[in-house]
This record gives C-alpha cells, sequence and structure tokens, in this order.
C-alpha cells in the first residue's frame, strides 16, 4: 500500500480511538529489535502510555484501502515530562528515552504540571517507506506541544544506520554529514530537515540487563566467553558477563530539539 492507493490519510489519537491501541505494539513489533522490549522502563512503563491521561499524545495514521477496510499505517508516541532548565539543552538527562518515559508518568501520580513534550516513538508499515507519513507525524507532534502550551518539543532519537555500522563508535558516527553539510544518518536527517537542531548524546539512553540464555533467544547468538558482542538491530555493543550470566546492553540516541512557534528558546 501508498499513500495513492489510500483514499484518504488521516490522524487520530488513541483517546479517540482506544480500541485501535493494540495496533501500537503490533506495528512496533514488526520495526523493533525484540530486546528493546526487555527495557526495565519499557516493560515498567510503556502501557501507561495509554492510561486516559496520556492517550490524547499518542496517535495513529489511518488509511482506508481501495476496499474500503481500514487500516493502520503509522503510530507515534510521545509523553510530557517536567524539564527543569528548558534554557539550558546540556540539561536534558543522559538516560534519555528511559528518563523522559519514567519521569513522564511519575509526575501523574505527583500531580505536577509537566512543561516539555519529548517524542518517543514514530513507526511507519514497512508497506509505507518512503511515504510522508514521519514528516506529518512530526509536525503533528509539534503541533500537539503547541496546542498544550509546552515549551519544548525534544526526541531522543534513534539513529536508523547505526546498526550497520558497528565498529564505528557513537560520537564519530554522529559527526559524520552528507556533502551538502546535512546529517548523516537519515532518520536524524528527517528530523534536522524539519528544523530540529542536534543537541547533545544520551549515553544510556535505553538499558537492557538480561540473562545470557534471554539475549541468546533473543538474537539467536551463543556467548562462549564474556566481552562485546554485536547484535542484530544494536547501536551499540551488547556486553557479555559469563562469569554472572548477564548481558547488558547501553543504547546511546542523540538529543535533537525542535524549533516550536510558541516558545524559541
Amino acid at each position: 500500500m501508498t499513500e495513492e492507493t489510500c483514499n484518504e490519510i488521516t490522524l487520530v489519537s488513541a483517546e479517540e480511538r482506544p480500541d485501535l491501541i493494540p495496533a501500537f505494539d503490533e506495528l512496533g513489533a514488526a520495526v523493533w529489535p525484540k530486546f528493546i522490549g526487555g527495557d526495565e522502563i519499557v516493560v515498567k512503563y510503556w502501557n501507561s502510555l495509554f492510561s486516559e491521561n496520556l492517550r490524547r499524545h499518542q496517535f495513529l495514521a489511518l488509511g482506508i484501502d481501495r476496499h474500503g477496510n481500514e487500516q493502520v499505517l503509522a503510530t507515534s508516541n510521545s509523553i510530557p515530562f517536567v524539564w527543569g532548565t528548558p534554557d539550558d539543552d546540556a540539561s536534558l538527562p543522559d538516560a534519555g528515552w528511559d528518563a523522559v518515559l519514567a519521569d513522564g508518568v511519575h509526575i501523574l501520580t505527583q500531580g505536577r504540571k509537566p512543561n516539555a513534550l519529548s517524542a518517543l516513538a514514530i513507526v511507519v508499515s514497512p508497506a509505507m517507506r518512503g511515504s510522508h507519513l514521519a514528516e506529518r507525524l512530526i509536525a503533528n507532534m509539534k503541533a500537539d506541544a503547541g496546542h498544550h502550551g509546552f515549551q519544548a518539543l525534544v526526541a531522543p532519537v534513534r539513529p536508523t544506520r547505526k546498526q550497520a555500522y558497528p565498529l564505528i563508535p557513537f560520537a564519530d558516527y554522529m559527526a559524520w554529514t552528507t556533502a551538502d553539510g546535512a546529517p548523516f544518518d537519515p532518520w536524524v536527517r528527517k528530523h534536522w530537515q524539519l528544523g530540529a537542531r542536534l543537541v547533545k548524546i544520551a549515553p544510556r539512553s535505553m538499558r537492557v540487563s538480561a540473562p545470557l540464555s534471554q539475549w541468546t533467544e533473543w538474537t539467536g547468538l551463543r556467548f562462549p566467553v564474556s566481552g562485546p558482542y554485536h547484535v542484530e538491530g544494536g547501536l551499540a555493543p551488547l556486553i557479555a558477563d559469563c562469569e554472572n550470566g548477564i548481558g547488558l546492553y547501553e543504547e546511546p540516541n542523540i538529543w535533537m530539539r525542535h524549533r516550536l512557534q510558541n516558545a524559541d528558546l
């Protein structure tokens, strides 16, 4: 399916269509590495995104095919959080994705008022790759941030092509550019083209610690000796500790900040 084969593509929130909440995990399962689901913060807090207070920030792109059937073509997730010093980009947390997800859920129970919105994920179905859905969903996040009066929209961006360069240090990879000076990584470049600027590396944006037997189930790899291993889909090495039977994966992301009309700090 392409944009041309759909009569119309509309964006709706999970608040408007709670019946479609299962589609977020279904679509994500086809795109994300299996081990990402083992992140402790994901396990603990992911489902909270679809609670009554956060559903309004989770969106789906819906299309109607030529047979009149509704299909979920893409999804986006974001969460409001408290950014103590939004005039200081460097104060964004080193724990990146995990930090904003946990903070966003915690402030609901503490009754604190968020002042910023963080993107968490945009997933486009394989059949719609190359369409403009990612751009629409990023623009929708910016509109959502503005609508709720947030001072900033930030994103701990996961560089999609870094996995193809496992031997290159993350900071070196992020310094690569195209001939015209744009970021080398296509997903980082997409955000950049839509007005975002690179802020800083979040060195521990996602963290997965699990028994090596679980890592074997996720990756199909065996770990005969301790040390670093490249896992398919990984942006950093998995560190195997055979003595304790544990594998630790800490994923770096790159913080990016989008310009908002109502807050140009």
